[in-house]
């Protein structure tokens, strides 16, 4: 997801800009006045605004409330490309905080380094102690992470664009060390139709200017503008976000959930936590290299 770690950042502005002998700084935060104070033209050398250093890295995710409430998961039978367990069914959700962005090379990169990750990718100290949490990027698609001397490294230009190679556990690790967790795959669903009841929260079609995916290959009888596609990941937010105010539900790289792969329910479901037990776990949302019908 689209961010850049917040570091110290100090602008320093001449005592002549105060206009008045004494003057009045006020000190704002989202907007509202939080403190004034009083200050004197003659007293004063600089301003300097401060930005403290985030101490964990990935702490500076910014969220969009998602408010809670009932959709119906999964697909009517009639929707093109549908698949068959795709059952639907009535969902009621609580309120949630989601991540408005995809995680970034840069981010993910931070969090290995932080905790001295080796080049075999796995975590002793963390709760999946024998997993590789990323695999190193070194294929024709070279547009992740590499490990050089010994720290992570994004390659140069895709410092913004999202991490990839990542597997379950390094995303479920990414997210415990955030203080958050991996959404399930019905917070998930939810808040990519962000209100919808269509294939994508676009509509019956996905353009080439909605979202980064194999752009040869839109979804049924829909057209682009484009269609020779990027054939690689694009910086997070590139492309518009959806009503809730989330970016790349749709195309990019494909998102994990916390479930593991299973059968879907028949009857409502409050807060379903999806299936705990299975050989695999449930990704959405496509990528840069899929069809449109699988960013469904």
């Amino acid at each position: 997801m689209k961010k850049i770690f917040l570091t110290l950042a100090a602008f320093i502005f001449p005592a002549a800009l105060l206009q008045a002998q004494t003057d009045t700084m006020y000190v704002m935060k989202g907007g509202v006045i939080i403190n004034k104070q009083s200050i004197k033209k003659t007293g004063v050398d600089s301003i300097i605004f401060y930005k403290p250093v985030i101490a964990t890295p990935g702490a500076d995710i910014q969220t969009a409330h998602i408010m809670g409430g009932m959709f119906i998961m999964g697909s009517p039978v009639t929707e093109v490309n549908r698949e068959t367990n795709e059952t639907q069914f009535a969902v009621t959700l609580s309120s949630f905080r989601m991540s408005k962005y995809e995680i970034t090379n840069a981010q993910y990169a931070a969090f290995l380094n932080a905790k001295s990750i080796g080049s075999d990718g796995k975590y002793a100290a963390g709760a999946y102690p024998t997993q590789v949490l990323i695999y190193a990027r070194s294929d024709t698609y070279d547009f992740g992470l590499h490990y050089s001397g010994s720290q992570w490294v994004p390659v140069v230009g895709y410092e913004n664009a999202p991490v990839n190679r990542v597997t379950w556990y390094g995303a479920t690790e990414f997210a415990t060390n955030v203080g958050g967790t991996l959404p399930n795959e019905a917070q998930w669903e939810y808040a990519c139709r962000a209100g919808t009841t269509t294939p994508f929260s676009t509509g019956n079609c996905l353009t080439n200017l909605q979202a980064n995916y194999r752009w040869s290959s839109p979804y049924c009888t829909c057209t682009n503008t484009i269609t020779t596609p990027l054939s690689k990941t694009q910086t997070v937010g590139t492309n518009p976000a959806n009503a809730y105010g989330l970016y790349d539900m749709h195309g990019n790289v494909w998102e994990w959930c916390a479930d593991c792969y299973g059968t879907y329910p028949t009857t409502a479901q409050n807060n379903p936590t999806g299936a705990t037990t299975g050989s695999y776990r449930v990704i959405r949302g496509g990528s840069w290299n899929e069809y449109a019908r699988y960013c469904r």
